[in-house]
């Protein structure tokens, strides 16, 4: 034996011990006939074709008509699931604002002015003059103060009473006769200087003529203050509202008069 058959043994050993494991895993790789089964159909296919699994070796065996043609398992095809359609979502488009369409103004229209026609201008006929009667004054009384008369002790004591008189004399110059009149008195007093009354008034004196009327009046007087006191008395007269003539010239219907006294 040469050096090539130990070799050539642990070769044909380990084919026989891989053909084992072979054919443990599954069922027989050929059949009584020698042909390879269905089971050995995907080794077969791979097979050199000098083996025994060979198209060769399969030919001359007449394994080629009655060999299964293995039916490959269909494998599961991932079906994809088509995603909804994500519908857009409208945009709300704005609508277009109306523009503003201009409102066409009116052309005025110019009315002629009407002319207008003069009238004729009426001439005022001149009436005849007519007497116009002059009106006849009313008849008047011109009342007058003639004079005012003060009278007041010469002396006084202080604090103690002392009478003072005033005396107006009034006259109507006419024209209408008689006429009745009112008569005032006003005394004015030094300061320190009092009387039991102030201004008194005369009603319804009766004035005929040309004659000169006196009016008299009387007051008390009390000074508490020394020295000498003037005192004056202002006197007015007027025709009473009463009568019916009215007084013409009524810038001499007033007078004053005065005095004084030495009070101590």
């Amino acid at each position: 034996m040469n050096k090539s058959t130990p070799l050539l043994a642990v070769f044909i050993a380990s084919l026989l011990a891989a053909a084992v494991v072979f054919v443990g895993a599954g069922a027989s790789l050929a059949d009584k006939g020698g042909c390879p089964n269905a089971n050995s159909g995907n080794a077969a296919s791979h097979a050199n074709e000098h083996s025994a699994h060979g198209t060769e070796k399969q030919e001359q065996r007449g394994c080629n008509g009655d060999a299964e043609t293995p039916t490959p398992v269909a494998e599961a095809t991932a079906t994809a699931t088509a995603e909804p359609t994500v519908e857009p979502t409208p945009t709300a488009t704005p609508d277009a604002t109306p523009s503003a369409m201009p409102t066409a103004e009116p052309t005025a229209t110019a009315t002629a002015t009407p002319t207008a026609t003069p009238e004729p201008t009426a001439t005022p006929t001149e009436a005849p003059p007519t007497d116009v009667a002059t009106p006849t004054p009313s008849a008047g009384a011109d009342v007058q103060v003639v004079e005012v008369i003060v009278s007041s002790p010469a002396n006084a004591t202080i604090g103690i009473a002392f009478m003072m008189s005033a005396d107006i004399s009034v006259r109507n110059n006419g024209p209408v006769m008689p006429v009745v009149v009112d008569t005032t008195f006003a005394p004015v007093l030094p300061a320190g200087c009092t009387a039991t009354t102030g201004a008194i008034t005369v009603q319804n004196t009766a004035l005929s003529g040309n004659f000169i009327t006196t009016i008299s009046r009387a007051w008390n007087v009390t000074c508490t203050s020394p020295g000498s006191q003037g005192f004056t008395v202002n006197g007015s007269t007027a025709i009473d509202p009463l009568q019916p003539a009215a007084d013409p010239n009524p810038a001499n219907n007033s007078g004053s008069g005065s005095s004084s006294t030495v009070v101590s």
